[in-house]
């Protein structure tokens, strides 16, 4: 697999990106707009966006990675559980997965991934993705991005 260079302007573009997700869900469902530690979220950025070139094959992997920088690391304000389900369904559509959990459902399991010193190992949350985890079909394409995105502006504190 031929690898690409990641450059510090593309991770910005990308962490840039994500606070703005993070915005939009704190818009639509309520909580304290804003990052709390841009370092970490660069780093996270940085270390999600090789780890999937690297283990793309591997999606359940990817999703895991995202819960855990995400929903553990606490990166924003507030809304840190939701803006890790909705990186991770997204990062995963990008692969041609879908992460077919709503948060709703999800949120119970994401909550154990995110207390401190959590219980739940990488495994567990692999096996918990690869549960919920659907390859993307070209004709299902735009039914799957309208689920993504109303589960992103579903979400609830």
């Amino acid at each position: 697999m031929s690898k690409t260079k990641v450059t510090k302007e593309f991770i910005q573009e990308t962490a840039a990106l994500v606070s703005r997700l993070h915005d939009t869900i704190i818009e639509q469902s309520g909580g304290t707009k804003g990052v709390r530690d841009e370092g970490g979220l660069y780093h996270s950025v940085y270390k999600i966006v090789l780890y999937q070139e690297e283990y793309s094959e591997d999606p359940a992997s990817v999703g895991a990675l995202v819960y855990e920088e995400f929903a553990r690391k606490h990166h924003f304000n507030d809304g840190n559980k939701r803006t890790a389900h909705a990186v991770a369904k997204l990062i995963l559509f990008l692969i041609n997965y879908h992460l077919k959990i709503e948060y709703k459902n999800a949120v119970s399991f994401i909550i154990e991934i995110a207390k401190y010193q959590s219980a739940v190992s990488t495994s567990e949350i692999k096996e918990w993705i690869k549960n919920n985890l659907i390859p993307t079909t070209e004709k299902n394409v735009e039914s799957y991005l309208k689920e993504i995105v109303i589960d992103i502006t579903r979400h609830e504190n």
